[in-house]
Order: structure tokens, then C-alpha cells, then sequence
């Protein structure tokens, strides 16, 4: 009766061992489970991380490129506002010249009213020289050559210096034209054209010849369109006897300016003389 307790004795520690052991195992597995859940969990996060981070690389790399068109736009605005105002600049200078001629024009126009006063008055004295007979009345011809000596050495004597060559004789060429009105007349002494001239700056004795006391007489002759007054053409007819001299009364006869439809063509007797040979 004793041996079977023996045997259930000694059975049950086995068991016991035996549902241990089953214990760990179920435990480990389900220790494994659950860490495998785990794993997978912390990949899904690493996987939404790395996600998230690569987003937001890429965003910033979005908003670098924004900054850098913005800064190119902004650089373009600067560059449009500089020209603006370089622009602004210009036109304010523009402004400011257009005044100034603006200004200009109006002393040019007051000096030409200034000068037609004169000239108005000058007027009835010259009018025989509109007739050819007048023209070439040779009584007239001392005045119209002396005219221009005084007045272009700029000296305060208003004699006349006696001429070498008396240019008197080159009147006698204003005939060629039969009577006709003022505005294809030719003119052959100093005072009738001045009288029709608005504008009538006096040929410079130059400085060289001044100090050489290089003198000459010529008779220049001056084309004039009558549509506007302008002289169109201008040259020596007769030379003074110096290129220069003849130079600088063809320049100054060239900006000479007349009434329109007074005059078509103009000879103009030139003389240049040092102030003593008046004496």
C-alpha cells in the first residue's frame, strides 16, 4: 500500500517542472509578441519620421527658392524704381533746359523787337533804294561804303575813311532787275539793307590783321529766300584783298536776317580800316 504514494510523489514535482517550463514558454512568446508589435510600431514611427523630415527638407527647399525669386523680383523692383527716378531726373532736367530756352527765345525775341524799332525808323530814309534809280544814284554811294567801316572796326569815329578803291561803281550792277516789288529787289548800299534786316551782326576785324594793320575793301554779295528772310547763300562778289578778311564778312553776312518778302538778293559793300586812316 506504501508504493503507490511513492509513485505520485515522485510524479508530481515532474509536473509541476512541466507546466513551469509550458509557463516560460507561453510567456516568453507572448513577451515575443508583443515585442514584435512593438518593433513594427517603432518602424512605423521611424517611417512617419523620416517621412516628416524629408517634408520638411523639401519645404525648405520650397521657401529658399520663394526667398530667392523674391529677392529677384525685390532686386528687379529697386532696378525699375532707380530708373524711375533716373528718369524723373532727366525729365526735370529737360524741364529745366526747356525754361531756360524758353527764356532764351524771349531775350532773342525782345533784342529782334528791339532791333526793328530802329529799323522802322531807319525806314523812310532808305525807301529811294527800293527804286533802281535810287539805287544807283551815285550821290548815296560815299554813305553806304562808309556805313559799315565805322560800325565794323567798332571805333567811335563816325567819319569815313577815304577808300583806295572806290566800290561806288559796283551800285551800277542793281539795274539788271527791271522794277519790280521789295521782295525780288536788289539792294546795293549798307543802309537799305540794314533797313530791311532784323538781325545784322558786324564781321569781326580779325586780330592778327588788325595788329598788321592789313586793311581791304570788297563788296559781298547775299542771297536771301524771301518765303522767310534767311540768307541761303553768301560770298565775295568783289574780294578785299585778304582770304581772311573776306572770311570773316561772309561769316557775318551769313547770319544776317531780313523781313521775309522784302528782299531776294543783297550786295553789300565791305570795308575794313584801322582807325587812324580816318584821321
Amino acid at each position: 500500500m506504501l508504493r503507490p504514494k511513492s509513485t505520485v510523489s515522485a510524479v508530481t514535482p515532474k509536473i509541476i517542472l512541466l507546466l513551469l517550463s509550458y509557463l516560460f514558454l507561453v510567456s516568453a512568446a507572448i513577451f515575443g509578441l508583443v515585442g514584435s508589435y512593438r518593433v513594427d510600431a517603432l518602424r512605423t514611427d521611424l517611417a512617419k519620421a523620416n517621412a516628416a523630415r524629408d517634408a520638411a527638407e523639401h519645404r525648405e527647399t520650397e521657401l529658399k527658392t520663394r526667398e530667392t525669386a523674391v529677392a529677384g523680383a525685390e532686386a528687379k523692383i529697386a532696378e525699375a524704381e532707380n530708373k524711375a527716378k533716373k528718369a524723373q531726373t532727366e525729365l526735370l532736367t529737360l524741364q529745366s533746359e526747356k525754361a531756360e530756352l524758353e527764356r532764351e527765345l524771349d531775350a532773342s525775341r525782345n533784342e529782334i523787337a528791339a532791333l526793328r524799332k530802329p529799323t522802322g525808323e531807319a525806314r523812310p530814309a532808305a525807301s529811294p533804294s527800293q527804286n533802281p534809280d535810287g539805287a544807283s544814284n551815285p550821290g548815296q554811294q560815299p554813305t553806304t561804303s562808309s556805313g559799315p567801316t565805322v560800325e565794323i572796326t567798332q571805333e567811335p569815329v563816325e567819319e569815313g575813311t577815304p577808300s583806295p578803291r572806290p566800290q561806288p561803281k559796283r551800285s551800277k550792277i542793281a539795274p539788271r532787275k527791271a522794277p519790280q516789288a521789295a521782295s525780288t529787289s536788289e539792294i546795293t548800299s549798307y543802309a537799305s539793307a540794314k533797313a530791311f534786316a532784323t538781325f545784322t551782326p558786324l564781321p569781326k576785324y580779325p586780330a592778327r590783321e588788325r595788329s598788321g594793320s592789313v586793311t581791304g575793301i570788297g563788296v559781298c554779295i547775299v542771297s536771301v529766300d524771301p518765303a522767310n528772310g534767311r540768307v541761303t547763300a553768301a560770298s565775295m562778289e568783289q574780294s578785299t584783298g585778304d582770304s581772311t578778311l573776306d572770311k570773316s564778312a561772309v561769316n557775318a553776312f551769313q547770319k544776317w536776317r531780313f523781313e521775309p518778302g522784302k528782299v531776294s538778293k543783297v550786295r553789300i559793300p565791305i570795308e575794313f580800316s584801322m582807325p587812324s586812316a580816318s584821321h
